[in-house]
């Protein structure tokens, strides 16, 4: 009977190839040591990446948003890969011709095999940092803040055809939006919205600070542009600037009304806008431009309705002050006393903006990749 099959009946089946060609099978600690230490080795390569990009981050001193949040779910999937890639790497072994694998057992094992995982390794960092950069970092720009002074404002202009005559030259309304231009252009600071009325009420532009905008729209203003002209509704002007200044955040909100009428339209009386005026805070300055008394000079001696009662009633309710302009020099001073009641606020202004560093983490991702190549051929190269 062969030696082989004498021990066979001995100790029984023969459990590996190893044990049959005398090649010591490692148990114990030593087992335990050789499957976790390439888990530990990836631990502290994936570690490394995250304290690197963390360092990287905290460099700038700004805050860092991701822009597709989401992509970092991704990263759950490495350490999937990571523990097939060690079940396949246990499991592998070299086709490196011995005639025996007993000879084996007597080279002792040099450093380069604890690090045999660790290109692996490596390139699961590089799958980190491109799950990082496509995840989008951006840099938060620091919050500037600068300071202005000025304060809302709501220009209400009449277009009815009251303001075609010629007692100011060249007429009412040439004058009257001459002056409002000169006034906007000393208001540089000054959020300015513009309400135009006739028998209805149109807001003609929002609050803005684009005063190039205000301009335009000032040359194109013409009289009757909403309506025949017919009449003058008053009321649902104020209304209509009112709402333009709900959502105003200034202390200071300031509604300059020009007329040279009587309220004679519209559902909203001008003595209820007047307390809703003073119950938001609203100030109303009052400009009666023309005679008092309605005359109005060229328009083939018409006499249009005044009531100069009712725009005091108005501004004294609300805190401004009430004017009456009979030619174009006075109608530029009662604007430059207005001008010399407002009082001035300060806004803040912020600012923000974003710069992206995905680049950073993709040349970062490149660089490991390089490394983790020349390890591969060259110190870690094994063989087939």
């Amino acid at each position: 009977m062969r030696r082989r099959d004498q021990i066979a009946l001995k100790k029984g089946p023969i459990s590996s190839l190893a044990e049959e060609v005398g090649v010591p099978q490692k148990h114990g600690l030593g087992a335990v040591r050789e499957s976790l230490w390439p888990w530990i080795l990836w631990t502290v390569v994936m570690a490394m990446v995250a304290w690197g990009i963390a360092a990287s981050l905290q460099r700038f001193h700004r805050p860092v948003e991701l822009g597709s949040r989401w992509v970092l779910w991704f990263l759950l999937v490495l350490p999937v890969l990571a523990f097939y890639a060690f079940r396949f790497h246990s499991r592998r072994q070299s086709t490196w011709g011995f005639s025996r694998l007993a000879l084996l057992s007597s080279i002792p094992p040099g450093i380069r095999t604890y690090f045999i995982t660790l290109p692996f390794s490596l390139r699961s960092g590089v799958f980190a940092l491109l799950i990082f950069a496509a995840a989008q970092p951006r840099l938060v720009n620091v919050f500037e803040r600068s300071e202005d002074e000025g304060i809302d404002i709501v220009l209400v202009m009449d277009v009815s055809l009251s303001m075609e005559a010629n007692d100011l030259e060249p007429n009412r309304f040439v004058a009257a939006r001459n002056v409002m231009s000169d006034f906007v252009k000393q208001r540089p600071k000054d959020r300015i919205g513009f309400v135009i009325f006739g028998r209805d009420a149109y807001p003609y532009c929002p609050l803005t600070r684009d005063h190039n905008a205000i301009q335009r729209l000032l040359g194109k203003l013409r009289l009757r542009q909403i309506d025949d002209g017919q009449a003058t509704a008053i009321g649902e002007a104020l209304g209509t600037a009112l709402n333009m200044l709900s959502s105003s955040k200034g202390k200071s909100k300031v509604v300059i009304l020009l007329t040279d009428g009587a309220n004679n339209s519209g559902e909203m009386a001008p003595r209820e806008s007047a307390e809703h005026a003073a119950a938001l805070g609203v100030r109303v300055h009052t400009v009666l431009v023309g005679s008092p008394s309605g005359e109005g000079g060229g328009l083939f001696g018409l006499r249009a309705p005044t009531d100069p009662e009712l725009l005091e009633h108005i501004a004294a309710r609300t805190g401004g002050m009430a004017f009456i302009a009979t030619d174009k020099k006075a109608l530029e001073n009662r604007f430059q006393r207005i001008l010399d009641l407002m009082e001035k606020n300060k806004f803040e202004h912020r600012i923000r903006t974003t710069s992206g560093v995905q680049d950073r983490f993709l040349a970062a991702a490149v660089l490991l990749f390089f490394l983790e190549m020349l390890l591969s051929l060259t110190w870690l190269r094994r063989l087939p």
